[in-house]
């Protein structure tokens, strides 16, 4: 995760994506976060986002697949990219802790399951 002097922090900027120099993270690295909010609760709360869209096209890290328009999503304080939750979904990586905090103490996320907002 990257903290900007604007307050911004962005995660989900994998090695390989095409979101010119913030790209630096390791995939792998995602795969030891382990959160406490079911992450069913957390999908459903990043598909009610909006996304900023771009014109530039992204490509799946693994297969080279044309994914579709890239774009990122919003939420508060955080940004990431619109790729991280087809990732988050297929894969077993979790959400950095700092944006599991904001999701429990900001925004209310139950770690119950209930998918309480």
């Amino acid at each position: 995760m990257t903290w900007y002097s604007n307050g911004v922090a962005a995660f989900g900027f994998f090695e390989g994506m095409i979101y010119d120099d913030d790209c630096h993270e390791s995939f792998d690295a995602y795969r030891s976060f382990h959160n406490s909010i079911p992450k069913e609760t957390i999908i459903r709360h990043i598909e009610t986002l909006p996304i900023a869209y771009s014109s530039l096209r992204t490509y799946d890290l693994f297969t080279g697949d044309e994914l579709g328009n890239a774009g990122l999503y919003n939420d508060g304080p955080f940004t990431f990219p619109i790729d991280f939750l087809r990732y988050y979904k297929a894969y077993d990586i979790g959400i950095p802790p700092e944006y599991e905090r904001y999701l429990t103490d900001v925004i209310g996320l139950s770690v119950t399951g209930d998918g309480s907002l």
